[in-house]
């Protein structure tokens, strides 16, 4: 186990509430948290613990590693030559809504039902395609991520989708689609890369882009511990 002493002063049970509520405080150590596995990770597989997993004496540490012996052995093992990489799609609603009037059949019908009405029956055919078009946009980008997520789980070991950003928290104009943690073999990252691009070539003129970040450690990918509180 790798770890570092902390005053309860800051750490303890009633300040560390506190604490966590306290954006500067908090950015500033789960960044050192994360440099420190990051510079592990550089050179040796780990198995990442949470940010404030505290123990209150260094007998409590062995207990947990002689408690979790063989599942941090079988962890280590599974994770050998093996990084996690995430993926985030986001879409343009305006271009796709641009692609979708431009192919969709039921939609081209409406255009040309709509053409030579009276005002009255071209409005509530134009009410009607902008109701179809929005239904489309959103059944559509569906699709696209879920196709673009099967074709990246198929290229990776292990494959996991977590929550989808907020535009604020994701810092884009653009919404996220989806969100996901893929865990590949180093020496097929390059595969991973060049299924990732061609999904870019294939979805991008209709709005979709993809943003590829990492490796990152492996909390997807191991879990040890997190079921119970060994924070005693």
């Amino acid at each position: 186990a790798v770890v570092s002493q902390v005053s309860l002063q800051e750490f303890g049970e009633a300040p560390l509430d506190l604490n966590l509520h306290d954006s500067a405080w908090l950015e500033s150590r789960v960044r050192c948290h994360q440099d420190v596995l990051e510079s592990l990770s550089s050179t040796s597989n780990i198995v990442p613990m949470r940010f404030c997993t505290i123990y209150l004496s260094e007998a409590r540490v062995q207990e947990m590693l002689a408690l979790y012996h063989d599942k941090f052995t079988k962890a280590l093992d599974y994770l050998a030559g093996r990084q996690e990489w995430g993926v985030k799609a986001y879409y343009d609603r305006n271009l796709l809504a641009h692609h979708v009037e431009e192919t969709d059949e039921s939609i081209l019908s409406l255009k040309a039902e709509g053409l030579g009405k009276s005002s009255g029956l071209a409005y509530f055919t134009r009410k009607k395609l902008a109701e179809t078009i929005v239904e489309k946009v959103e059944r559509t980008s569906d699709a696209y991520a879920q196709d673009s997520h099967n074709r990246l789980a198929a290229c990776a070991v292990a494959s996991s989708l977590l929550q989808v950003q907020t535009k604020e928290a994701a810092g884009r104009q653009e919404e996220m689609t989806f969100n996901g943690a893929y865990l590949i073999d180093k020496e097929k990252k390059d595969v991973f890369r060049a299924e990732l691009e061609k999904l870019g070539n294939e979805y991008g003129p209709r709005g979709f882009s993809f943003d590829f970040t990492g490796p990152w450690p492996p909390y997807n990918f191991a879990s040890i511990g997190r079921e119970e509180r060994l924070d005693e």
